[in-house]
Order: structure tokens, then sequence, then C-alpha cells
């Protein structure tokens, strides 16, 4: 009698495991542009304007971005002192120009003096823009500039989508926050723009003053949830605000890249983007998964395989 308890048990845990895997859930998800159909062409994503390609996150990468024909320009945001979000990585502004400070202590009309192609490598290996006298840096104009969130509304609108990043923490976290959202709405980009961060306080944050038809991602804390979440088997009882995934192929060595995952996010009603992948072979795994979007910063690659394709 024990051992058919006990049996009954393992069937039974089984059974509702199983059917959890299973049965759909979508929850609470608007229908987005950053989300494809089954077997669709996946988004070309073009990883800070293409950073190997031309300066990362400057007005030259996402106008030659934007020119190679890419789905959605990716982006990180800064704050700066006089309330504008500007594309660079880091607040630290040494690691990509030839200045110091941070980004949070500089007017945007300021940051424009700067050479912020003073580090970039081209794929040849050479460094085309260092070291420039300051006649030979005023003859880039804005081009060795990051590129202001504000203006690139303008200047590209609808054409393309956005993913955006936001770096910064803490105050200036919610002041980006803040600032994005304003633009969002004054521009009506609701349906172009996927506001992404790592830092799940200011994510939390800037869900809070959004309203639902807002988009954004999971930072990597929370998407780390639903991934044990889902591999568990208890996914099925909790509900998220965010709309998916940018992920990168595998992490701590724990493979991301499977189909099971790409089902389970799907399952959700979310989307999946990979990142960053740079290597054909591996965007080619990607759209077999069929991923929603490849990050790369090689779009002009991803761009070719998905014509060799048929795409």
């Amino acid at each position: 009698m024990k051992k058919k308890i006990i049996l009954f048990t393992l069937v039974a845990f089984i059974f509702i495991y199983v059917l959890l895997q299973i049965i759909p859930y979508g929850k609470n998800k608007i229908t987005n542009a950053f989300r494809i159909e089954t077997g669709s062409r996946p988004l070309v994503i073009a990883h800070g304007g293409a950073k190997l390609m031309n300066p990362e996150n400057t007005w030259m990468a996402y106008d030659y971005a934007y020119e190679l024909g890419v789905d959605v320009l990716e982006m990180d945001l800064q704050i700066t002192k006089d309330n504008q979000l500007v594309t660079y990585h880091n607040n630290e502004l040494e690691d990509m120009s030839n200045t110091a400070g941070l980004v949070s202590e500089h007017n945007y009309v300021d940051l424009k003096k700067y050479n912020f192609g003073e580090n970039f490598t081209d794929l040849q290996g050479y460094q085309p823009y260092k070291n420039l006298s300051l006649e030979e840096r005023e003859s880039f104009g804005d081009s060795l500039t990051p590129a202001n969130l504000e203006e690139m509304f303008q200047k590209y609108g609808k054409d393309v989508l956005y993913i955006c990043e936001l770096k910064n923490y803490g105050d200036l976290g919610q002041k980006s926050a803040q600032k994005i959202l304003d633009l969002i709405q004054q521009y009506n980009m609701e349906e172009y723009v996927c506001v992404a961060s790592f830092d799940q306080d200011t994510l939390n944050y800037f869900i809070s003053i959004a309203p639902d038809n807002i988009i954004t991602s999971f930072d990597m804390g929370t998407a780390t949830n639903f991934i044990i979440a889902n591999y568990v088997g208890y996914g099925f009882f909790l509900n998220y605000p965010q709309a998916g995934f940018q992920i990168p192929m595998d992490k701590f060595g724990i493979p991301l890249a499977t189909d099971y995952l790409v089902y389970k996010i799907h399952h959700n009603n979310m989307f999946v983007h990979y990142w960053t992948i740079n290597d054909v072979e591996d965007m080619e795994k990607c759209i077999q998964l069929n991923a929603d979007g490849i990050i790369t910063d090689r779009p002009d690659l991803l761009i070719q395989l998905l014509h060799d394709l048929g795409y």
C-alpha cells in the first residue's frame, strides 16, 4: 500500500510538472514589434550602433547602422547635467574619449568638444581617430559625439525600433527613467521603444511610473528568476510586467540558447533577443532557434547571412 501511494504521488508529480510545461499562459503582454512570428526574419539589432564598425554610441555609428538598414538601434543611455539622455556606456568619460570626468557632470553641448572615437580600434587593428588635433576633431563635426536620444527620435523617427538601456542607478537612474518616459510620450514612440536596465531598482522605478503600454525587458536578476522558475516548473504561477529578454547564449557555463528556453519564453508571450552575436555560426543557431532578434556588433554580417538564407 505504501509503495502504491509513493508511485501514485510520483506519477501525479510528473503529470503536473509536464502539464505546467505545456499549458499556454501568456499574461498581460501587449503585442509589440520586438516579437516576431514563428519562422519570420529575426530583427537585426545594432549593438551600440555596430561598435566594431564605428566608435560605439556615437552619431557616426548610428548613422552607419541606420543607412545599413538594421531593424533596431541598441544603445546605452547616460543622463547629462542638463537632463539630456545621451548614448554612452559608462558614466566615466575617459573610457571612450580624450577627457576625464563624468557624463553627469557635463552639459551635452560641452561633450561635443571631445573625441569619442579616441579609443576605437577598427577591424584591421588601427585606431583612426586616436590623438586627433583640434582641427581634425572639428572636421568630424558631431559624428564623433554621443547621440542625443531626443535628436535620434527626431532624425530616425519611426523608421527603426530602439532598445534603450538605462545605465544610471540611484537618483540618476530615476532621473533617467523619468526623462525617457517623457520623450517616449512626447514623440509617441510607445510602440517603437523597449526600455531596459541591468539595474533592477532603476527598471522597477521606470515600470512604476510608466503606463502598461510601454515596452520593457528584464533586468538580469529577474531574468534569472524567470529562467529558474520555468526550468523547475513553477513559472506558470508567476507574472511579470516585462515583455521580453535580452540575454547571452550562455551564462556561467549554463546554455541559454536552447529550444526549451525559447519555447518557454514564447509560451509566456515574450520576446527573446540574444547578445552579443558576432560569429556567423552563432547567428545561424539563433535563427534556427527562432530568436526574435540578434544583437550584434556586425550587423553587416547578419544582414548578409539573412540574405543568403533567403529572408
